[in-house]
């Protein structure tokens, strides 16, 4: 006997149209940490036949759709390549695509148009995403928001002039309160409740944290880790870590970490605090050089050791690039050829040489861990470099040198 889809209970079909045509049912996770998620909507089972389209259409109007327009070209691109946001329509789809709930208008007056517009359409749980990168855009770029206009649209693409309720409304509109310092801003269509559009507007008049507080908020979460490190928390630990390189605009998606507002750190010189005196940039590159030593000790501590030594490397290999660009993956080698680096690197006294010492140790328990011999042979030796007066690291050389020697001798005896 045929199955007919049709003859499935109301309630599985409508599962099923959810399964088929919700946004988050059609999101696809990234190839890869450097793109984005993507959707991908199976909309041939709208023209099925009559009646599963009328039923199957409701599941797809459920989605709450945002439509971005910009006169800039690149900055689509910027939304997508830098912000990580995924586009689900982009250029004349996105033109003629109608069923979305808020319409964001971005231009800068007095600039002349260019006569195009270009536009893009993304969910609403993307939201964030986009406001972030916009945050982060603005902070990189100082004086780039006070150029920028800023509309907002709401509306029900499904029945004209009703109004959104109170909760989509503040989904919509309370992550631009992250977007400060414009123009011009303004709110329309769709009854917007004044409550939601006070709620943002109030947001938005917060100042950003200063450079001042932005390192010291980072430092008291990196010592509130290091307490929970301490008491043996480490998943507690971990997410103080998180919280701390996040204060200072850096952001972790699994093994990728992203560095924001390069340009704000860099403006001058700090001038109240405990990092008075410092530049904002190195300041700032100390701290995270000891966040990270802080973090692969945590994973030691679970051991969990292919993430530290993901983690150690990572920073050693960035760090190594600066010196040494053409050996910047390869931890191997021949440590007095290859590793000239270290020993000009620590000879310029590099601000945070202890902590970045303790990277390489740390890194090198991960590899004697996971049988990386020459990883640790390196690491261990570079430790010593950068930390000559650590008895911990010069016990452990010494140890490691005899254990090398002994297997020698054994090898040429046998």
């Amino acid at each position: 006997m045929a199955f007919r889809f049709l003859d499935l209970p109301p309630e599985i079909r409508d599962q099923i149209y959810h399964d088929v045509l919700s946004c988050d049912q059609a999101r696809r996770p990234p190839a890869d940490d450097d793109n984005p998620a993507s959707y991908h909507f199976d909309l041939a089972i709208l023209q099925t036949n009559k009646q599963i389209h009328h039923e199957s259409k409701k599941a797809f109007q459920d989605n709450v759709f945002i439509k971005i327009t910009t006169p800039w070209s690149e900055s689509i691109e910027h939304i997508s390549s830098e912000g990580r946001v995924p586009i689900i329509a982009l250029g004349p789809a996105a033109d003629a695509f109608g069923l979305f709930h808020l319409w964001i208008w971005i231009d800068a007056p007095g600039v002349p148009p260019r006569g195009t517009a270009y536009s893009m359409i993304i969910c609403l749980d993307d939201l964030p995403a986009f406001t972030h990168m916009w945050r982060f855009s603005n902070l990189n770029h100082q004086g780039l928001n006070p150029h920028l206009r800023l509309k907002l649209i709401l509306q029900d693409p499904h029945v004209p002039d009703r109004k959104i309720p109170k909760a989509l409304q503040q989904r919509l509109l309370q992550p631009f309160g992250l977007v400060k310092n414009l123009h011009s801003f303004s709110v329309h269509g769709a009854k917007v409740l004044p409550s939601v559009e006070d709620a943002l507007k109030e947001e938005q008049a917060i100042p950003e944290p200063s450079l001042e507080e932005c390192l010291e908020s980072a430092t008291a979460l990196k010592d509130v880790g290091n307490n929970f490190l301490q008491a043996q928390d480490y998943a507690a630990a971990l997410q103080s870590y998180t919280d701390a390189f996040a204060a200072i605009h850096i952001t972790l998606s699994g093994r990728k970490r992203y560095i924001h507002a390069e340009g704000y750190y860099n403006l001058r010189e700090l001038t109240t605090g405990s990092y008075k005196g410092q530049n904002g940039h190195l300041a700032r590159i100390i701290l995270r050089v000891k966040l990270v030593a802080n973090v692969i000790q945590t994973y030691l501590k679970t051991e969990a050791w292919e993430e530290a030594r993901f983690w150690g490397k990572r920073s050693i290999n960035l760090f190594r690039a600066s010196f040494d660009p053409h050996h910047a993956d390869d931890l191997e080698g021949d440590f007095e050829r290859d590793w000239a680096w270290v020993r000009l690197s620590a000879a310029m006294g590099f601000p945070a040489q202890n902590a970045m010492g303790k990277i390489f140790y740390r890194t090198a328990l991960a590899s004697r861990a996971l049988g990386y011999k020459k990883e640790e042979w390196n690491l261990v030796h570079a430790a010593e470099v950068y930390s000559p007066h650590d008895e911990i690291i010069l016990r452990d050389l010494r140890e490691m040198v005899e254990r090398v020697n002994a297997d020698h001798k054994a090898g040429a005896m046998s």
